[in-house]
């Protein structure tokens, strides 16, 4: 009788610790709530614009930085390594503030970007260094051009402390366009007046093994 007893406990204490485990396994709604906009119960009740805008915003500014710090530690070219810690200051304190922004409606940006953007931004490491470059730029001139529509848009927001924090961004995000688009022009300058870029320097990508 002792021993169906026990053997009755111990199939009980192993369906217990089954379902924990079951339970306790890789939450996925997690990891997938950090790449997402989130609010508290008393959160402010804003349009959907502003919502996607905040969301946005930070995916973009999270994508500049990220970027920048990459090809920064990398880089040779002064021209990119410059801009790219120019991103790397003007971005970081527009998400500090974007940050603060959101938390005072009762919000909390993402905290990590999704897979397809993170996937973007690694892209560099499979390249060399003019063709690193010039990816680099291609991707802050195409998030300079998001971000700029992103901010005039915001600039007609109904909430006016979300329009007066886009229209203080707004001509610092033009600045960085117009001097990016400057040096992809100078740095595609010499291949222009050079002919076809024979090596296909921009495209060669790093041998493997």
């Amino acid at each position: 009788m002792k021993c169906i007893y026990l053997l009755l406990l111990a199939v009980s204490l192993w369906s217990c610790s089954n379902n924990e485990n079951k339970g306790s396994g890789t939450d996925t709604s997690t990891s997938k709530s950090d790449t997402v906009l989130t609010k508290t119960n008393e959160a402010a009740d804003l349009d959907t614009v502003d919502v996607y805008f905040f969301q946005n915003a930070a995916y973009g500014g999270m994508t500049e930085v990220e970027s920048s710090n990459k090809v920064l530690a990398v880089t040779l070219d002064s021209g990119v390594k410059a801009f790219a810690e120019t991103m790397l200051t003007d971005h970081g304190n527009a998400n500090e503030k974007l940050k603060a922004l959101a938390a005072s409606k009762g919000y909390t940006l993402p905290s990590m970007l999704p897979q397809s953007k993170i996937d973007r931004i690694n892209r560099m490491e499979e390249m060399m260094d003019e063709g690193r470059n010039e990816y680099y730029m291609q991707l802050m001139i195409s998030e300079h051009q998001h971000a700029l529509d992103l901010f005039a848009q915001a600039t007609r927001s109904k909430d006016s402390e979300i329009r007066e924090f886009a229209k203080s961004i707004l001509p610092i995000l033009n600045t960085h366009y117009q001097h990016i688009q400057k040096l992809y022009t100078e740095f595609k300058k010499p291949k222009a007046e050079g002919g076809d870029d024979l090596l296909k320097l921009s495209d060669r990508k790093k041998q493997k093994g």
